[in-house]
């Protein structure tokens, strides 16, 4: 009888166990959707981040998708909300072990349920807010441009570059529509030396204190108008002299727009660094550093000097400002440095010129050797070639022209190793220049993405080997070619025929064709003798 009550038991405890297991971890029995509630009780989210629903995982007997069709999935919340900022839908790798965005949030008129559209949908998705108090994603936005569709998950305040100041005071131009997603927007008024006439206007609107007051009210006015969440005042290149006048116009504009609920933002250039200090020029970062919600440093181009001066700028910086105030700024734009100063360059334009072939041989007959040279990474001329610069931590070459130049390129391995000190100075996060969609330009995006995810920098390079050119010709042999010029030896055949160069940065291949034309062979004339 004993042993009759203990097979009682266990039997009611499995069966117990096994209804625990199908209610309450596998989710409803009779689940059809494309997701159900994961057998998995949870997997830890990501820092900074509050989960917003239960963890679901992809119903393996769900028909499979059709190809090139997107997936809508709709989940419930674990409470209602009318809130949509931050919220995104968050896919788990098993491989990678780290949640990653994958579809912006459409709540329902309730809040209770949230969509999403997948395109590549994962095994494990849950719905997380991005905390205000995690690090912060700036997007930068020219007008009329589309946000990178990771920016659009990401970012958590976006910049439309909208508004110049005018010589009278007021502003130029409109604001932006508010872009797809869900990120606070904060349009800028901008002036550089790269927009003409707007420093010159900056100088007249501090030189008086009746002139830098009108500004701030012409401001505010127009912030109130358009019903802006808040503003950023980008004005660079400021003569050191103006310095007192642009804090006292900062501290006033702050004190007009907290009074309303409204949020300013700063982006300035990085100080400089001197043989025995740090010089802030036009720009009083402690004064700034309380005015200001957010000060973003301005894209440091020449690459040079980045990694040996940031550390004592970001020092200094960080010392009299708080760091979560502190965003560091970088960029999918590469830099050229030559004796006329630094620009910028998109990658496409920078591997245009790493490409560029000429011929080296006069004879092109056919049966002939023909050399051909990707003239500005020949390493035989001295050229660097394209190369990891360690003490950079970019992709760079050097070539001549007036004087000799040096492209550094960035990519998804230099911008890791930048986002690096974001971590090590515990600044309030990163913004990306230029966060459109454009694919001329380096996507910075995916190192970004696993740095929001996880909190840490992905510190890779390319290895040499793969960023050695690549040569193909239509016929005929090719000898040598790694060191920037290549042989061809020519068929015997006259005609035209294709020579194609491959070079890559360790991320995007780009291709160079030349076409050659062979001349026949001709016979000598043979001369009769008599």
């Amino acid at each position: 009888m004993r042993y009759i009550v203990l097979a009682v038991i266990a039997i009611t405890v499995l069966a117990i166990g096994i209804l625990a297991w199908f209610f309450f971890g596998r989710g409803s029995p009779d689940c059809t959707e494309a997701y159900c509630e994961s057998i998995l009780a949870t997997i830890d989210i990501p820092a900074d981040f509050e989960q917003h629903s239960r963890l679901f995982e992809r119903n393996p007997d769900a028909e499979p998708l059709p190809d090139g069709s997107d997936l809508q999935v709709t989940v419930p919340l674990e409470a209602p909300t009318t809130d949509s900022r931050g919220l995104s839908i968050y896919g788990y790798s098993t491989e990678s072990q780290l949640w990653e965005p994958v579809a912006s949030v459409t709540l329902d008129e309730t809040g209770e349920h949230a969509t999403g559209l997948f395109s590549d949908p994962p095994q494990y998705l849950a719905v997380f807010r991005r905390l205000n108090e995690g690090r912060q994603v700036v997007a930068y936005l020219r007008p009329g441009e589309v946000l990178h569709p990771t920016a659009a998950l990401l970012a958590t305040v976006v910049h439309t570059f909208d508004f110049t100041p005018a010589p009278d005071g007021s502003l130029q131009g409109q604001p932006s529509p508010r872009p797809a997603t869900t990120a606070v927007h904060y349009p800028v008024i901008s002036a550089s030396s790269e927009i003409d006439g707007s420093v010159p206007n900056v100088d007249n609107i501090l030189s008086t204190g009746a002139d830098r007051t009108n500004h701030v009210r012409q401001i505010l006015q127009r912030v109130a108008a358009h019903r802006l969440a808040g503003i950023d005042i980008a004005y660079l290149d400021l003569r050191a002299d103006h310095r007192t006048s642009f804090t006292l116009l900062i501290s006033e504009l702050a004190e007009g727009l907290h009074a309303q609920g409204k949020t300013l933002t700063l982006t300035l250039p990085a100080p400089l660094k001197a043989i025995d200090r740090i010089d802030e020029g036009a720009y009083d970062w402690a004064a700034l550093g309380q005015s200001a919600d957010l000060i973003k440093i301005a894209p440091i181009r020449d690459q040079s000097t980045y990694r040996l001066h940031l550390p004592d700028i970001l020092d200094h910086i960080t010392a009299v400002v708080d760091p979560a105030k502190v965003i560091l700024t970088i960029t999918p734009y590469a830099s050229e440095k030559s004796a006329d100063g630094v620009r910028a360059l998109t990658l496409t334009e920078a591997m245009t010129v790493a490409s560029k072939l000429a011929i080296r041989s006069e004879n092109m007959a056919a049966g002939g050797d023909i050399q051909v040279v990707a003239v500005n990474i020949d390493r035989d001329e001295g050229l660097s070639g394209i190369k990891w610069q360690p003490e950079t931590a970019t992709v760079a070459f050097t070539y001549k022209l007036n004087g000799g130049r040096t492209i550094w390129i960035e990519n998804m391995f230099s911008a890791g190793f930048k986002l690096q000190f974001v971590s090590v100075y515990g600044l309030g996060g990163l913004a990306v220049e230029d966060s459109s969609d454009d694919v001329f330009l380096g996507n910075i995006w995916t190192a970004v993405e696993p740095f929001v995810a996880s909190g840490q920098p992905v510190l890779l390079q390319p290895s040499q080997a793969r960023l050695l050119p690549r040569w193909e010709v239509t016929a005929g042999n090719l000898v040598g070619g790694e060191r920037g010029l290549v042989t061809w030896q020519a068929p015997l055949e006259a005609g035209s025929y294709t020579v194609t160069l491959t070079l890559t940065d360790g991320v995007e291949r780009f291709e160079s064709r030349i076409v050659l034309y062979l001349e026949s062979l001709e016979a000598e004339p043979v001369e009769e003798t008599p």
